[in-house]
């Protein structure tokens, strides 16, 4: 029934797939590689700790995947930073997996429904001294059934099961000047999502992430001309599947035009290239990017990504 399009490594069942469904344009188009570079509302997503030396914004994330090709992925965030004390954010994410039909024994039509999820989560970051940062995030995910005409048989007694977890992230500058940075998330630790009854109960999708990011000064380069690399490892807390791999890359221009790339390896969502652009007018930062990867190739249709991002 749960239509969320994964490519997971090893046989253990999971809940709460929702939680691994990529989200923030500009981290997409790097490869998914944003543990140790995300940017404001993306850094809720991926990890909290980079919110604490970052920018008040409000941001808005517009998704469409095979799992939300019928019906809807958005998010909206709000963060706001004082400099040298901390950060809060707000998140909240919304998930329509499409329109179903639901029939009864005979697989007679007897009416239509759809599986939603919806994610609220508050983060709350601070750095320690000029180098670290520490971020915390909490996150609520309930998941719905809403149903026109009569559904029992088809999605039993599955009414909105729902289900809390953690989010704990760091950040460490190797240099002052943030030429290198190292970042660590562990993901999605809560309790087990029970849908139907406890013995059917799933272990929440945990991750462990390790991120490294760099952004070298080049005097080939024009001084316009800036370039940033970043590189995750993944694993899977639940069991010993096979560890993932982000890769990804951004070249700006002023700070003002960005190209993006990346490529996934053993991705939740398959495994293939990423690309993206951005821009910004200044307080305004549009992202948009595109993933070209199995899942993608095998379904007939590409993971898009766009994002509005605005700093006060």
């Amino acid at each position: 029934m749960h239509r969320v399009a994964l490519a997971q490594s090893g046989n253990g069942a999971q809940g709460g797939l929702d939680f691994l469904l990529p989200i923030g344009a500009r981290t997409v188009g790097m490869g998914q590689a944003g543990t140790a570079i995300a940017v404001g509302s993306d850094a809720l997503w991926w990890n909290p700790a980079l919110i604490a030396r970052g920018p008040r914004e409000a941001s808005m994330q517009i998704t469409q995947t095979l799992a939300t090709q019928t019906g809807a992925d958005a998010g909206v965030a709000f963060i706001y930073a004082v400099p040298r004390v901390g950060a809060v954010g707000l998140s909240l994410r919304y998930l329509n997996y499409g329109e179903q039909d639901a029939t009864d024994s005979t697989q007679q039509l007897t009416g239509k429904f759809a599986q939603t999820g919806t994610i609220v989560a508050a983060t709350f970051a601070a750095p320690f001294g000029d180098r670290l940062a520490i971020g915390l995030t909490a996150k609520l995910l309930r998941v719905g059934f809403p149903c026109t005409g009569d559904c029992s048989f088809t999605i039993g007694n599955a009414a909105s099961p729902q289900t809390g977890a953690l989010d704990l992230g760091a950040q460490y500058l190797v240099t002052g000047d943030s030429l290198l940075t190292l970042g660590a998330a562990v993901r999605n630790v809560g309790f087990k999502l029970q849908v139907n009854d406890t013995p059917q109960a799933d272990a929440l999708p945990g991750r462990l992430y390790l991120g490294a990011a760099a952004a070298p000064k080049w005097g080939q380069l024009p001084k316009d001309v800036r370039v940033r690399a970043a590189a995750d490892l993944v694993w899977r807390l639940s069991d010993a599947g096979t560890p993932g791999l982000n890769l990804g890359g951004e070249l700006s221009f002023k700070e003002r035009y960005q190209l993006r790339a990346g490529y996934v390896v053993n991705g939740a969502t398959g495994s293939g290239l990423t690309f993206g652009a951005g821009i910004s007018t200044g307080k305004l930062q549009i992202d948009f990017s595109r993933m070209l990867n199995d899942v993608s190739q095998q379904s007939g249709v590409t993971p898009t990504y766009v994002a509005l991002r605005y700093l006060y």
